[in-house]
């Protein structure tokens, strides 16, 4: 699946995003991905989704001097303003070739992961920063009265090209897996 660059997943308007409902309390999702952005201001990966106020995004992008990245983006319950913070160290990628990006959520907790190269599923994999909290993609945490409760969590992939170039991103292999956690309510 190919997604055309639009603007950012915190946008009211415009983006390239393609999710599917969360419907087990914990599981894996990965997906490989193929982009080579230019700048900062194009990124694309997967993430874990509520809505523009509550999200966490790990992405491909490029730092301002050109070098290939992942970064961790999260929107954690910041209605009205939408704070966007980044909780890990960007992670250096090779320049050019697919990438392995996985999420893994064990009831309130998410961890992303990523492999270099087009991996069979479940090869290889490396933590990207630290545990996050998955609480937040709930309807109990993430919703906001002025603006309804009641989307649900989802996960998915999401492209920006906020150059307004139109930067296409590649998915492939998208895997979503239901896994048995002792956290989890039934």
């Amino acid at each position: 699946m190919t997604l055309i660059g639009r603007e950012s997943i915190g946008s009211w308007f415009e983006q390239a995003l393609v999710a599917r409902r969360q419907t087990h309390f914990s599981y894996d999702a990965e997906v490989t991905l193929d982009f080579s952005p230019v700048d900062e201001r194009q990124f694309a990966g997967l993430t874990g989704y509520y809505g523009r106020y509550n999200f966490h995004y790990l992405t491909v992008t490029a730092h301002s001097d050109g070098k290939r990245e992942l970064l961790v983006m999260s929107s954690m319950a910041s209605h009205p303003d939408g704070r966007l913070t980044y909780p890990a160290a960007p992670v250096s990628l090779p320049q050019d070739g697919p990438v392995r990006l996985k999420i893994e959520i064990r009831g309130p907790v998410l961890q992303f992961f990523y492999a270099a190269g087009s991996t069979s599923a479940g090869g290889n994999w490396r933590p990207v920063g630290g545990t996050l909290d998955a609480s937040l993609l709930s309807d109990e945490c993430g919703g906001h009265a002025e603006h309804g409760s009641f989307t649900g969590a989802f996960v998915g992939m999401a492209a920006s090209d906020l150059n307004g170039t139109g930067k296409e991103a590649v998915f492939s292999d998208f895997v979503y897996r239901p896994v048995k956690h002792p956290t989890d309510r039934y």
